[in-house]
């Protein structure tokens, strides 16, 4: 009996102890916490790091690249890092940045209640609606026909100096999630993901009054992979046009589902633990009662 026992216990500890490693972040800083941002301090004209700015809008001048990176990211958007201080992010060139600032940051005014994100650190800032495009990461080591899902918050605000209620949401894609955008002449408009490239899913959508932030809250969306390696992007989607509506992003992690065998296999396993352990209990109060008697 205690050998079975002992045999049932060793089986089920292993089943627990492989839990953790299916449950594993598959993204790359989730968090956004590893960049290489910096900017030219004016005074000394030496880089500073970190600095808040991101992607295809701050151009190293010698080079004519990106002047810092997201480490496992790339941008393909108006979007830009905020640090947990809430510090304005800044935009164009290491030389002559322009700054990001919305509505309720230190400076504007407004008590809106924006803040940083529940999981502290950097997080992400997308205009849905001029220069909209998406960050993507590529995901690799995925079992084809399993299920993964994607968790993260999300909160929406609006850029300062600009008037009116705005709405917000974010659109996911994994699969190849190629898109295409349509902007008009001053850069406002959409990119759209394109059929047929990946399964496509949305948040809510949420109203932003008029200078206002709408708080940061928990999502889940579960997918299914059609590959081994896969991009996830993620694209704000926001209106009217010409009243910038910015969606907030922070906390991502990617996750296969447990199967469900692996979760019944645990519970049969833990119920038949129980089952012995209470026909022990029984035999041993028989035990008892009998030399009682006995005696």
């Amino acid at each position: 009996m205690r050998g079975g026992l002992f045999a049932l216990l060793t089986a089920l500890l292993t089943l627990v102890a492989a839990a953790p490693a299916q449950a594993a972040n598959l993204l790359t800083n989730g968090d956004f916490e590893t960049t290489s941002f910096f900017y030219i301090d004016g005074g000394t004209g030496q880089p500073v790091y970190p600095g808040t700015s991101w992607g295809q809008y701050f151009v190293d001048q010698n080079t004519g690249q990106p002047a810092q990176d997201v480490q496992g990211w790339t941008n393909n958007g108006y979007n830009f890092i905020f640090t947990p201080d809430m510090a304005a992010s800044a935009s164009g060139s290491p030389q002559s940045p322009s700054y990001l600032t919305l509505w309720g940051m230190p400076g504007t005014g407004v008590s809106n209640g924006i803040g940083p994100s529940p999981t502290g650190g950097n997080f992400v800032v997308s205009d849905g609606a001029y220069q909209n495009g998406p960050i993507s990461q590529t995901v690799s080591g995925l079992e084809i026909g399993h299920q993964y899902t994607l968790s993260f918050w999300w909160a929406a605000g609006q850029q300062y100096t600009f008037d009116g209620a705005t709405t917000d949401a974010w659109t996911v894609c994994f699969g190849t999630c190629a898109f295409t955008t349509s902007y008009d002449n001053n850069g406002d408009g959409y990119s759209t993901f394109t059929p047929g490239t990946g399964e496509i899913m949305s948040t809510g959508t949420v109203a932003v009054p008029n200078h206002g932030f709408v708080p940061w809250r928990y999502e889940e969306l579960t997918f299914t992979a059609t590959s081994n390696t896969q991009t996830l992007s993620l694209l704000a989607y926001g209106t009217p046009l010409g009243q910038p509506p910015f969606a907030l992003i922070d906390g991502l992690s990617l996750q296969s589902v447990p199967e469900p065998t692996t979760w019944a296999m645990m519970l049969i396993g833990f119920g038949l633990v129980g089952g012995v352990m209470r026909t022990r209990r029984n035999a041993f109060s028989e035990r008892r009662a009998l030399n009682r008697q006995i005696i």
